[in-house]
């Protein structure tokens, strides 16, 4: 192709040439931006998880302190515990646990419950309670 003009053709070679830069410059910064957010979504998971583990660790401390008959009562009904501490039929069904967890100068709430649906929160299959955990929502996770 023959131009005739030539600042129109240094004019085509000067948009093309920007035109392939701001392509590549657009590429290297989605990359560097995706590995950021990468390692930003995986800091909040693990994060995330140490607070449901620290949380986990409360509950099963709660309940290694019940007597036999007080965790079988319990569990068979799937409640976390009874607020009036009796041996006999539970009249305080509590089935949530809030922990408070301190980290960096910062309260996290996570609470544990069992899940509300179905019968009682008792899986019919193999009769096992179903507890999650929630991490407080307007808290941004480390």
């Amino acid at each position: 192709m023959i131009f005739k003009n030539k600042k129109g053709a240094a004019l085509l070679q000067v948009l093309l040439v920007t035109v392939i830069l701001a392509g590549m410059a657009t590429m290297l910064l989605r990359a560097s931006l995706s590995r950021t957010t990468a390692a930003r979504k995986t800091r909040r998971t693990v994060s995330a998880q140490m607070l449901v583990n620290s949380c986990m660790a409360q509950v099963n401390n709660m309940w290694a302190a019940k007597s036999p008959e007080m965790f079988a009562r319990d569990m068979s009904q799937c409640i976390m515990y009874c607020k009036d501490a009796s041996t006999g039929t539970c009249s305080q069904v509590e089935k949530t646990y809030k922990c408070n967890i301190s980290l960096n100068g910062q309260t996290y709430t996570v609470t544990a419950a069992f899940d509300s649906s179905g019968t009682d929160a008792v899986i019919n299959s193999d009769n096992k309670c179903k507890l999650t955990y929630t991490i407080e929502s307007n808290v941004d996770v480390m």
